[in-house]
């Protein structure tokens, strides 16, 4: 995770002590996010988006919590830098004491949150107008103080580990402040054949930015450089496409809407296909060039030792929702009924909703608030109050503006309140986002709160799991409050919308991430011609034989940002099925299930991944547990076609 400006930044990687904060963004939505406005926009609406200014106050992030001003920013960049020099003048001591060693780790414990705190100020205000010059400058500035500290400090993990372990557990004996650390020593012991010598550390650590390069350069394209044509909306008024309303356009009741939309989005995406295919290769590369320096056997290996993950929880993960494909396929041939689709289900009709008979609920931001706080209070009054508080201390930075970042996302420091960014809309699937990233900030919250600074922060293995419990419960909820067939349709409908996007659709993403992978370790060049046949044949597999492929959709890879980041998009399965185990033990009223919640929340990074889970009382080795969830979907799936068939009747009464 050493290229991604978005997700790595949280991993605590090898050989590098640092941790900077995660940006959590929401599996189902790729990056963008519905447009401004009330409910289901029209094409007139989709237009209007207002600059930062004509905001108020409330429904903006509150930035200036974390630095008052870019002066008082400045100062403490400068201030950091000192520091940095500082901790490096220690290099040589490690070895020879305890309290030598403890010193060492205490200064960098103190100086790491200020650094982070310093890069998440510019990376908000970068993403709250990309169009910022001064912004994009200010970002870069604190990436390359990041870079200067990681050259300046790679050696002090390899100059620890040359400290026998024997060592180490006697000077904890001899110093009882070291003994916080045990978790954190038995860790990079854990991975010290792959760690490397003082200066082939400092060379990676050097290296950083430059690998950073491909992400970077996709990320400004996607943002910041492309332009899309106009398609003609519902009502047959020109309007202008921009990446963060497609998923409005995708859930058009019009076809030929869906169509039009798809069509432009990717086709301009595929005007860059060459470009793109060689920034991926790039960071495929990048990951080749850490499995060859540091002696992994593959780019999986590398991906899931950092955080101890065993490679039988990937496997069984892809193993048992490919077993589990033929109720995807039902799904698909539900859907190819239900909208009358003689050719098949395309691409572009993956995401229409199924229950057409009714006009989708729409929330205003507020009734969208009281909603989650009223869905979550079985997670007991310690998490509403701290909700409460989070949406009354402007975590959340509401609406789209211009220039704004697409999509949404979670972030934060262990020195700052959480930050949220939305591009909220008003329909039910943003009140679910919503929900979602407050998931990711009470996470970070309860966590920070709790334990030290070197265990703060936990692993992104773990990071789906709160914000999938929170969006379970918020429909369950909605679901108890109803007894309209037509609404609770459409409910489940988004269930099943909800549970393909992050458990089918992102195994999917993984299988072609894992497989582009390979190839490349086998010497395959990357072209975008052989992107393009990996992803289409595996879309052919997921989506089974209702599914008309088009060609374009071969490019469709080329959209989707979760690429970037190194083996991440199938932990949105794996804690799509851990939440479900765990708001279903919840909701069922299991006698100390939420006070076994609370402690994983409030646990950070003091056990591995997988035994965290186990404090929440899941087990991610269980195939089982992966079992049980497709057993969720394919209930679902069962109610959505009774009510399907009911509400048809109903209406055929009428």
């Amino acid at each position: 995770m050493e290229n991604s400006d978005l997700f790595h930044l949280a991993a605590k990687v090898v050989c590098c002590a640092i941790v900077l904060p995660a940006i959590f963004c929401q599996a189902g939505q790729d990056v963008p996010s519905p447009s401004f406005g009330s409910g289901h926009a029209s094409g007139d609406q989709a237009k209007l988006v207002p600059e930062r200014k004509d905001i108020e106050t409330k429904y903006l992030w509150a930035t200036e919590g974390i630095f008052p001003s870019v002066k008082e920013w400045e100062k403490e960049y400068k201030e950091i830098e000192i520091e940095i020099e500082k901790v490096a003048t220690l290099k040589g001591t490690l070895g020879k004491g305890a309290g030598y060693l403890l010193r060492a780790l205490q200064m960098r414990d103190e100086l790491e949150p200020r650094l982070t705190r310093v890069y998440v100020y510019t990376n908000l205000l970068k993403d709250q107008d990309t169009r910022v010059d001064r912004n994009q400058a200010l970002f870069g500035r604190a990436r390359t103080l990041f870079v200067n500290y990681s050259q300046k400090l790679a050696w002090i993990e390899p100059e620890m580990t040359a400290v026998p372990y024997e060592t180490i557990e006697s000077w904890m004996d001899e110093e009882p402040e070291l003994r916080l650390y045990k978790h954190y020593f038995d860790n990079l012991y854990r991975q010290k054949k792959h760690i490397l010598s003082e200066r082939e550390e400092e060379l990676l650590a050097m290296a950083g930015q430059v690998r950073s390069v491909p992400y970077t350069a996709y990320s400004n394209l996607a943002n910041a450089d492309l332009t899309f044509p106009k398609i003609r909306d519902e009502h047959g008024k020109e309007v202008e496409l921009d990446d963060s309303a497609f998923y409005l356009y995708m859930r058009s009741n019009d076809r030929k809407v869906r169509k039009a939309a798809y069509e432009a989005i990717v086709s301009t995406y595929k005007n860059y296909r060459n470009t793109t295919a060689a920034l991926l290769n790039g960071v495929v590369q990048s990951h080749i060039l850490t499995v060859k320096a540091r002696g992994y056997d593959s780019c999986l290996q590398a991906a899931l030792h950092g955080g101890n993950i065993p490679v039988e929880v990937y496997d069984t993960l892809v193993e048992t929702v490919n077993d589990n494909l033929p109720i995807l396929h039902r799904y698909q041939t539900l859907r190819k009924r239900v909208l009358r689709l003689e050719d098949g289900v395309h691409a572009y009709d993956l995401f229409a909703p199924l229950s057409t008979s009714m006009t989708p609920p729409s929330y205003e931001y507020e009734d969208a608030v009281a909603l989650i706080e009223e869905a979550l209070e079985p997670l007991g009054p310690e998490y509403i109050a701290a909700m409460k508080k989070g949406f009354r201390s402007r975590w959340v930075d509401v609406f789209p503006t211009k220039g704004k970042r697409s999509g949404a996302y979670s972030s934060g420091t262990f020195l700052t309140q959480p930050y949220i960014l939305m591009n909220y809309h008003g329909g039910y699937e943003d009140v679910s986002t919503l929900a979602h990233e407050m998931g990711h900030s009470m996470h970070s919250y309860f966590s920070r709160g709790t334990q030290p600074y070197i265990y703060a922060d936990y692993d992104i293995f773990c990071a789906e799991v709160a914000s999938t419990c929170n969006e379970i419960l918020l429909i369950n909820h909605v679901l108890d409050r109803t007894d309209d067939p037509k609404v609770q349709l459409y409910l489940i409908t988004e269930f099943l919308e909800n549970f393909r996007g992050t458990v089918f659709r992102q195994t999917m993403f993984s299988e072609f991430e894992q497989k582009i992978h390979e190839l490349a370790e086998q010497g395959v060049p990357l072209t975008a011609g052989k992107l393009g046949e990996v992803y289409g044949e595996i879309m052919k597999k997921y989506y089974g034989p209702d599914y008309t492929h088009d060609e374009l959709v071969d490019n469709y890879w080329i959209r989707i940002p979760h690429f970037y980041y190194n083996f991440y998009v199938y932990k949105y399965s794996t804690s799509f099925c851990a939440a479900a185990n765990i708001a279903g033990r919840i909701m069922d009223g299991e006698k100390g299930a939420v006070e076994a919640y609370m402690q994983f929340l409030k646990g950070g990074s003091r056990k591995y991944p997988v035994e965290m889970l186990e404090l929440a009382r899941v087990d991610m080795k269980d195939p089982k547990t992966f079992e049980d969830c497709m057993k969720l979907f394919e209930k679902m799936l069962s109610k959505a076609e009774a009510l399907l068939d009911e509400v048809q009747k109903n209406d055929s009464l009428h």
